[in-house]
């Protein structure tokens, strides 16, 4: 589909029926950390629960200016009017503390056509006062396009776990590339939303591809040309649960697929951390018990 589509149904009707793309003879193992769509990693990243200030009020940048505005995620990363851009590589996701934060989700190495439309899940094990509670997950998204959320039929629709979403950037005065920064040698990182999250106990929250489409999971971003790519086609449902999608431990270890493969060694998602990670300041401290009662 290579017929430019205006406004916030280009990427929705990119995401449509996909295409099967078999690649033969490549091993994830060796993959160069080229910027392409067909190596997107989607990524987290956590930071402690948003508090506006006067030089950063906003949780996102706003995709439909032409510059980017000071905001509290990873391609701003800085706590000035000046950015700091953040690598997904560097993003902190591993033994965060209990209680209260935000988790970005951003698409990493991706290619420099811009990003008009994404399609992912996602998952956490928690219930009332345990792990991650669902009642106190929250989507804030910073794409500014039209969200598309479902369910997997036991829980509630996205952001409950287990649930997915489709989600667009309005690309009807062209692609929103301001917003969609090329960092370092990790290409461009395209800040898709934000959750905010309590956590009681250990749990991991971790993203899946979107399970509850009809044509089976998908993990798919369209370009602003309209072309779709699905990386559960492109590596297979196995690879891209194993390498291509993040996760945040809590009390617990997560998982950074922007981080190459074979350089670094990465603690298995889930396991938990030696040390317990607990609030330690009184302000987090009295939240916690206040939220607990």
């Amino acid at each position: 589909m290579n017929q430019r589509i205006s406004g916030y149904f280009r990427g929705m009707i990119a995401l449509g029926p996909l295409p099967l793309r078999p690649v033969l003879g490549i091993l994830l193992s060796c993959l160069a950390a080229e910027a392409s769509m067909d190596n997107c990693r989607f990524a987290l990243h956590y930071k402690p629960k948003f508090v506006a200030s006067k030089t950063i009020a906003y949780l996102c940048d706003d995709p439909a200016t032409t510059t980017i505005e000071p905001n509290y995620s990873p391609n701003w990363n800085s706590t000035t009017k000046f950015p700091n851009p953040l690598p997904c590589s560097s993003y902190d996701y591993t033994c965060e503390p209990m209680g209260p934060g935000q988790v970005y989700l951003v698409i990493g190495r991706a290619g420099t056509e811009g990003v008009s439309a994404a399609s992912f899940g996602i998952s956490y094990g928690g219930s009332n006062h345990v792990g991650i509670d669902p009642s106190r997950v929250t989507w804030t998204p910073c794409a500014n396009g039209l969200s598309f959320p479902n369910s997997d039929g036991t829980h509630g629709l996205f952001p409950a776990p287990g649930g997915g979403l489709r989600i667009t950037w309005d690309t009807g005065n062209g692609c929103p590339l301001a917003s969609q920064e090329v960092i370092g040698g990790s290409g461009a990182h395209v800040v898709v939303g934000v959750f905010y999250v309590y956590a009681y106990s250990n749990d991991t929250i971790r993203i899946t591809p979107n399970n509850n489409i009809a044509g089976g999971p998908e993990l798919a971003v369209a370009n602003c040309a309209g072309i779709t790519t699905d990386l559960v086609q492109v590596w297979g449902l196995d690879n891209v649960l194993q390498y291509l999608v993040g996760s945040v431990g809590f009390n617990e270890y997560g998982f950074n697929p922007c981080i190459p493969i074979n350089s670094i060694s990465q603690e298995a998602p889930g396991t938990p951390c030696t040390t317990p990670i607990t609030p330690t300041t009184w302000g987090k401290v009295k939240s916690r018990y206040r939220n607990d009662r």
